[in-house]
Order: structure tokens, then C-alpha cells, then sequence
């Protein structure tokens, strides 16, 4: 039996964050999220789905939100009030 990891609430906290500050460096995104274990492969894995933009700036990446994002996050937030979460 292969363990499933689920990185929904982790990437709805990410989208939640990144809709109000629009953009932030992943440090930041980190340290303001610091309930969940983040590392760079979990902005990687979400910028491959599609969820937001990595761009590297100085010395860390920048992280935004896209459109397909945004659309996920309220997918997600929508069924988790059907489901009573």
C-alpha cells in the first residue's frame, strides 16, 4: 500500500496568503506559514500543477498566484463548505 500524500490544505493556505499579498518571496511564505513544513519542492510541485509562478529574483524565488490558482483555491473552498470543513 503506497502512502498518498494530500497538499490541498497546504496549497490552499499557500493561495490564501498569496491572494492578499499577491506576491511574496518564499522566505516569507515560509515564515508566515510556519504550521505547515514547506520547502521549495512544494512550490515546484504547485507551479508544475499549474497553482502559482515561481520567478527567481536576487537571491530566492518570488511567488504569485495564477489565474488557474485563484480558480482552484475557490473550487476547494466551495467543497470543503459543502462538506461541512
Amino acid at each position: 500500500m503506497r502512502a498518498i500524500d494530500d497538499s490541498s490544505q497546504k496549497s490552499a493556505a499557500v493561495l490564501r496568503l498569496l491572494l492578499v499579498w499577491k506576491q511574496l518571496p518564499e522566505s516569507d511564505v515560509t515564515r508566515m506559514l510556519h504550521d505547515y513544513f514547506l520547502i521549495t519542492d512544494d512550490f515546484r510541485e504547485m507551479e508544475e500543477q499549474g497553482l502559482l509562478t515561481l520567478s527567481f529574483y536576487g537571491d530566492e524565488y518570488i511567488i504569485s498566484p495564477t489565474t488557474l490558482g485563484r480558480l482552484w483555491l475557490e473550487q476547494f473552498t466551495k467543497e470543503g463548505q459543502n462538506h461541512g470543513l
